[in-house]
């Protein structure tokens, strides 16, 4: 039943030829506690299977489906969903990942426009293990211009994604980041629900609709596109990020010598033990 009391959120998820993990994606949403939901999909170039999968989900349900005959790259696939989204809020799902029953719920609870948008600690599942990545309780610019404290989704107002421009359809990579830091600099800092309402896998090996050889091409445009933000210890922390992804990493005096001063402590202890288990 319908809870017109409450804001219509839009979950979007931009998909392309992963029908079994869309399934599992689409399954998530469709057990949120938290309601009205509107699911757009964009297909971003699938074969028939993708459209069957959601063909199976749209009885009784608002969804939105559009395919792109032609791929037209993540960014891109992600605006189409924003622009064709009806809700006061967007929501997005990478169609690999997962959310917890009461992610809309307890994201939209949280939400006030003195933050830029909401996110949430995530559950990262390897092949090996799993891991609670724990973010603080709010993400200011300062610290999202280390890095990106935020990850992959948020909730935000549709109009102030619009307003700011959407996802960079220029970048190879770190789209997701760059649009945090816009969001961030126009609306405030950022909200996070300390509750883990989010499932990332990194254990399967599926087609992506991003071309990992552009990766280190994206990221470069990326810190070239913030530079000007950034002070000397937030650009020397994002040069020491490339330097991983290239794997020249050469040990941990190394890595202790691009540790953030403002991070000394148990912040540096903790960065630091994450980065010896993920390295």
């Amino acid at each position: 039943m319908m809870n017109t009391n409450q804001p219509l959120v839009s979950a979007i998820i931009t998909t392309k030829n992963r029908p079994v993990l869309l399934r599992r994606a689409l399954t998530s949403v469709i057990a949120q506690t938290y309601n009205p939901v509107e699911i757009v999909v964009i297909d971003d170039g699938s074969d028939a299977k993708t459209k069957a999968v959601v063909d199976d989900f749209k009885q009784n349900r608002k969804l939105v489906y559009k395919r792109n005959k032609i791929s037209q790259g993540a960014p891109r696939a992600r605006n189409q969903a924003i622009e064709m989204a009806k809700g006061i809020f967007i929501a997005g799902l990478d169609d690999d990942d997962e959310w917890h029953p009461k992610r809309l719920a307890h994201l939209v609870g949280a939400y006030r426009d003195s933050y830029s948008c909401v996110t949430s600690n995530v559950k990262m599942k390897y092949a090996n293990y799993a891991a609670v990545w724990r973010k603080k309780s709010e993400i200011a610019l300062d610290l999202l211009l280390y890095s990106n404290q935020v990850g992959n989704q948020v909730l935000a107002k549709r109009s102030r994604l619009l307003e700011v421009g959407g996802f960079d359809e220029n970048l190879e990579a770190a789209q997701d980041y760059d649009l945090w830091i816009r969001l961030c600099s126009a609306y405030g800092p950022i909200k996070n629900v300390k509750k883990t309402l989010q499932i990332i896998h990194q254990e399967h090996e599926h087609e992506r609709i991003s071309n990992a050889r552009s990766q280190l091409k994206g990221y470069l445009k990326f810190l070239k596109k913030h530079k000007a933000k950034m002070n000397i210890d937030q650009r020397k922390y994002q040069l020491y990020n490339i330097r991983l992804a290239q794997g020249k990493q050469s040990g941990l005096l190394d890595m202790l010598g691009w540790v953030p001063p403002t991070w000394y402590g148990k912040e540096a202890k903790r960065w630091l033990a994450q980065k010896l288990r993920n390295h």
